[in-house]
């Protein structure tokens, strides 16, 4: 599966410029030009950080002016990894991740290269989900959102938990560096049950969190937490069960010398209903996570549970034409299956960031039909659609890359 969006981008030639794979002798001119570009890899080991990429996954654009001393000025990887769909199931990922063009180099064309390099790297892994976490400077009109990340602000003095069972006693205090491999095991657990979280390989551990900070584990959940100034500041938080979120909250809340505990969380996580007042977690803002373009429509659809029926057509209006085209879409029982059904007559419009959105969860088939991106071309196929896509929760990703 190719695109013409993509294929023009890797057919342009740019003078003196040459795309390539990396070798291994490339890494110490790739991190100087991470360092130029994102003020250094934000690792806490550099050997574990690189143990994520393979070299045959990662872009580099050289400038080649120079006979003889070709310069790195672009880069970009792939990082393969799996997440989790509505239901549990696991779809393969390939993430794109320390994307760059130096400033010498910009407005050249030289990031579209990279970017149809990194697709050409993604159809090679044949991944199911093409992914990116797009950074402040930028973003991926062909990925749509697919988590968000609410931050929260609690005021420590003024929260109290809600009256409850008394607590089970099974919160133990930890170092990071001394309970990696239980907070790993705990991790895989919460991962595989929330939808849009990523699956971490070990060597994340050791590489994206200070091996200083504190830990509270629980049996079915734990936090990562760092104090600075008058805050506690949580690193990493999950829990499975009710007792386990309340018990590590109470044990966040009895940190007396601080005024605020600071906590990422999804957007309909629980935290502030654990409170008397749930006034006491302020939202500070909510910002766009993981992004996604679900290329293995068929595979992804049969992982996927739904929660009604659905039979019709759906017309996937996609300017990319990775995915365009009519397609049968019939769910029945919680399962469904995706077919090519070319030249029928289509129920629904809808475009591929809009059908990725909606397949995790992260807005509704109703909310963007009310916003003009999905289209009922059948009286009431969009509310019937609307019904078999509804989410039980709202997907939520705490590993960035």
């Amino acid at each position: 599966m190719t695109s013409e969006l993509m294929a023009d981008w890797q057919s342009r030639t740019i003078n003196n410029i040459r795309t390539r794979r990396a070798v291994t002798s490339d890494w110490e001119a790739l991190r100087g030009r991470y360092d130029r570009a994102f003020g250094g890899v934000k690792t806490h080991d550099f050997e574990a950080w690189k143990q994520q990429f393979r070299l045959e996954d990662i872009a580099v654009v050289e400038d080649v002016t120079e006979a003889g001393d070709p310069r790195i000025v672009g880069t970009a990887a792939i990082i393969r990894t799996t997440v989790t769909a509505p239901g549990g199931a696991q779809l393969t990922v390939a993430a794109c991740a320390q994307g760059m063009v130096a400033t010498t180099h910009q407005k050249r064309g030289i990031y579209a290269k990279v970017q149809a390099e990194l697709m050409a790297i993604a159809m090679e892994t044949e991944a199911d989900v093409f992914a990116a976490m797009p950074g402040p400077g930028g973003s991926y009109a062909y990925v749509g959102v697919t988590t968000h990340t609410r931050h929260l602000c609690i005021d420590r003095g003024r929260a109290k938990l809600r009256a409850s069972d008394a607590d089970s006693g099974r919160v133990r205090e930890s170092l990071y560096s001394d309970s990696m491999a239980e907070l790993r095991g705990v991790y895989a657990r919460w991962q595989r049950a929330t939808p849009g979280a990523l699956d971490r390989a070990e060597s994340w551990w050791p590489s994206s969190l200070d091996p200083r900070a504190f830990v509270l584990t629980h049996p079915d959940g734990y936090v990562v937490y760092e104090l600075a100034g008058d805050a506690v500041h949580v690193r990493d938080f999950c829990a499975l069960t009710v007792p386990a979120h309340r018990e590590l909250l109470r044990c966040l809340l009895g940190q007396g010398e601080y005024a605020r505990i600071l906590l990422d969380t999804a957007v309909d996580d629980p935290t502030p209903l654990l409170l008397e007042d749930a006034r006491a977690a302020a939202v500070t803002g909510v910002d766009a996570g993981l992004s996604t373009w679900i290329l293995n429509l068929p595979k992804a659809i049969g992982a996927r549970e739904f929660r009604g029926d659905f039979h019709g057509v759906i017309e996937v209006a996609d300017p990319w034409r990775l995915s365009a085209g009519t397609y049968a879409l019939d769910i029945a029982g919680g399962r469904g299956h995706w077919t090519a059904a070319e030249g029928a007559a289509a129920d629904v419009r809808i475009g591929p960031l809009e059908l990725t959105t909606a397949y995790f969860g992260t807005h509704s088939i109703g909310e963007l039909e009310r916003a003009g991106r999905v289209r009922s071309l059948t009286a009431g196929a969009a509310d019937t659609l609307d019904r078999a896509f509804a989410a039980t929760r709202k997907p939520f990703n705490t590993t960035p890359f």
